[in-house]
């Protein structure tokens, strides 16, 4: 009997293991579950006609992916992890108190962990003055606001593993601090968010509601003095039928949906663009009854704004591309506003990743002296546009102070000298800047005379290495 006890179980758990693999032939997963992407199947061969070497790893990330029962079986052992040791079984997810669901991605902010510094924060300011700069260059207008982390707005359904700070100081602060002394322009929607009675973020997703979107869209357009209709007077319909992100990534299976909030927006304005949903990477839109011309940049959280700004601009052009092509979109969509809307936790990205343009030209600089450091200036084609050569140094000088910003005169192989303003920038081995030159101008094969100019308080100086 306990042999046959013994077979029966070793057979049950060959039967388990062959089970995703061979259910492939008769119910594979094609459907992706939550944010992830469909994935095709693999060729064996290249667009040459070679044999595809990577062909056997490509094939393990698609059988991770479309694996029989695989939606069931996160399910699953989603509701035995949740239900029983109240935590998630995927790391991208948090499972919080009263149902609700929050997104691992903004716990640093939440705790106070891996804040950015004070250079780094002045950086992110630096940054979006160069880029306010170079818009008014244009003629176009520049608003920059910052999407709430939902957990910085309704903390109290955090699990209590998350109780303990470690610091009360959040990147949001530091970046309300520096821009409230700046020529920024800068829309602050932590206030009027923070300041409603009622939730406007769904419970298990990450993102607000159309109710939310609507309050950000109508203190954003009031502070731009951009003629939109506020839909006060709008019939609101509430319905049933929204699946947050969260909710599809945990049960995918059985998720439920939640209430969300129409006002009729839709009807305003028409695609310009083959747009499948607002998840789309670049939408264009037009409303012949509108006035004004919007390029916005916008994250997951801009996906409930796209109806409201599209009824609000005779064309408007809304991409979720990052690092933006600044220059490239201002010259096709020849804008006259420009919003740029990033979520919380992603505020890091201004120094990380800033925007492609131009670096702009100045005269040389009388220098009050010299500063010690070290810098090794890397030229190289640009890594996201052929178009420019990307200039870029990790900067080590300890007197430069937390509110350095540097600018590079270029000297090229025919004597011809030029100053440029750089971003400040932060890569995996250290903070220093990063410009982009034009690739026709300056091509990354050429040999250049590279002198670094730092900006702080007290004057410019020239960085000696």
């Amino acid at each position: 009997m306990k042999k046959l006890l013994l077979i029966a179980f070793t057979l049950f758990c060959v039967v388990v293991c062959l089970l995703p693999s061979v259910g492939m032939l008769f119910n594979p997963t094609y459907k992706p579950i939550g944010n992830e992407r469909q994935t095709p199947a693999p060729s064996i061969t290249q667009k040459d006609g070679s044999f595809n070497y990577k062909y056997f790893t490509e094939l393990g990330g698609y059988y991770e992916k479309h694996f029989a029962y695989r939606p069931e079986m996160i399910q699953t052992d989603a509701d035995i992890q949740s239900k029983c040791f109240f935590t998630s079984n995927i790391d991208t997810v948090v499972v919080g108190n009263n149902d609700w669901l929050y997104y691992t991605s903004s716990t640093d902010d939440y705790l106070g962990k891996n804040t950015l510094s004070g250079g780094e924060i002045s950086g992110v300011k630096h940054n979006l003055e160069i880029i306010q700069s170079y818009c008014r260059a244009n003629g176009v207008n520049f608003l920059f606001t910052v999407a709430p982390n939902k957990n910085t707005l309704y903390p109290d359904n955090m699990p209590y593993t998350y109780s303990a700070k470690v610091s009360g100081t959040h990147n949001r602060d530091l970046l309300h601090s520096v821009l409230e002394d700046s020529e920024v322009n800068y829309c602050n929607l932590f206030e009027p968010l923070s300041n409603q009675d009622e939730t406007l973020y769904f419970a298990r997703d990450s993102h607000w509601n159309n109710k939310g979107a609507l309050l950000a869209y109508n203190t954003i357009l009031t502070q731009l003095n951009q003629p939109h209709d506020d839909y006060s007077s709008a019939e609101v319909t509430r319905r049933k039928d929204f699946t947050g992100d969260l909710s599809n990534m945990l049960y995918p299976v059985s998720s439920e949906p939640e209430y969300n909030y129409y006002y009729g927006a839709e009807k305003n304005y028409s695609y310009t663009t083959d747009t499948k949903s607002v998840e789309d990477t670049l939408i264009q839109t037009a409303n012949p009854n509108a006035s004004g011309k919007l390029y916005m940049y916008r994250d997951s959280f801009g996906n409930a704004l796209v109806p409201f700004f599209a009824s609000a601009y005779n064309s408007a052009t809304f991409t979720k591309s990052f690092p933006m092509n600044i220059r490239q979109e201002f010259a096709s969509d020849k804008p006259d506003t420009f919003v740029m809307e990033l979520v919380e936790r992603n505020i890091k990205w201004l120094i990380t990743m800033p925007p492609m343009f131009p670096a702009p030209e100045h005269s040389i600089f009388k220098t009050e002296g010299t500063l010690e450091g070290s810098a090794a200036v890397k030229v190289k084609p640009c890594d996201y546009a052929a178009e420019y050569t990307q200039f870029s140094a990790v900067i080590d000088s300890p007197d430069q102070g937390s509110d350095a910003e540097y600018y590079i005169t270029v000297k090229d192989q025919s004597g011809a000298e030029k100053t440029f303003e750089t971003f400040s920038y932060k890569s995996e081995d250290g903070n220093g800047f990063i410009a982009y030159l034009p690739a026709e101008q300056f091509p990354s094969e050429g040999s250049y005379e590279i002198k670094i100019l730092v900006k702080n308080k007290d004057g410019f100086y020239e960085l000696r290495s």
